[in-house]
């Protein structure tokens, strides 16, 4: 079964440069266990039906990616304790709320009613859009969004999902993959190659911006050339791409 998912790409500048939200999948998981990813997760039927007094300028977008967007945002609270999007400066949010909304015992809308937050849903720009190869056990059609982390927000994974959690340049996550030190699912390590080539924030936005029309990417898992083992194939805009199967 394929499920609607959304993923977000966090972004800040730094000093040297780029630095991306990523957080490490426990081991224990059945999707990317022990990979470094972005934070995200499927679509809940909740995200299309949130309340209009919780968004800016009343009504969501007129669009058919809002609750894509309020999935990604969602999730990404929920995993990393960041609330992306927020039209207050600083959102002082309870643990306790943070915890209930990861436990189902509320949703997203409750959390910002009590709280008395909006979201700028318009803040989070369409980045890329990706299918999971039908061999794959797990199947999900995501779509990838662009945030500007909040200021004075501390990133803490949530010990469920998430074991550890960083800010890092691109290019390092991507150095220490090459030496087998973490593990990257091949959409991820495409991703983070792409944000590496950008050296601040808000040239990667623009470009994001200016994209146009985004097609899905969708891998292909197939056998080596030599028959003993199996890959991912990627047609890419860069051109053709191939990857491990992720284990």
């Amino acid at each position: 079964m394929l499920r609607d998912a959304a993923a977000l790409i966090m972004v800040r500048d730094s000093g040297a440069g780029i630095e991306v939200c990523m957080l490490r999948r426990v081991t224990s998981s059945r999707f990317a266990a022990g990979a470094y990813v972005f934070p995200g997760g499927s679509v809940d039927p909740l995200d299309s039906q949130l309340a209009s007094t919780c968004l800016v300028n009343g009504a969501a977008e007129e669009s058919s990616d809002s609750a894509y967007k309020i999935a990604a945002i969602r999730e990404t609270f929920e995993e990393a304790g960041l609330l992306t999007a927020a039209a207050t400066s600083e959102p002082n949010i309870k643990p306790q709320l943070r915890e209930k909304l990861h436990q189902g015992e509320i949703g997203l809308e409750q959390l910002l009613l009590e709280t008395g937050i909006q979201l700028d849903l318009a803040s989070l720009v369409f980045y890329d859009h990706w299918i999971t190869p039908e061999a794959a056990p797990i199947r999900f059609d995501t779509r990838f969004y662009l945030s500007i982390a909040p200021e004075g927000q501390q990133l803490l994974h949530d010990e469920k999902e998430t074991d550890s959690s960083c800010w890092a340049k691109p290019a390092d996550i991507l150095a220490l993959y090459d030496k087998k030190d973490v593990k990257l699912m091949p959409v991820t390590h495409v991703q983070l190659t792409r944000l590496a080539r950008f050296d601040c924030v808000a040239k990667l936005m623009g470009f994001a911006s200016g994209q146009g029309d985004i097609s899905p990417t969708m891998p292909v898992i197939a056998r080596s050339d030599d028959g003993k083992g199996k890959i991912v194939k990627i047609a890419l805009r860069e051109g053709p791409a191939e990857y491990p199967v992720f284990k």
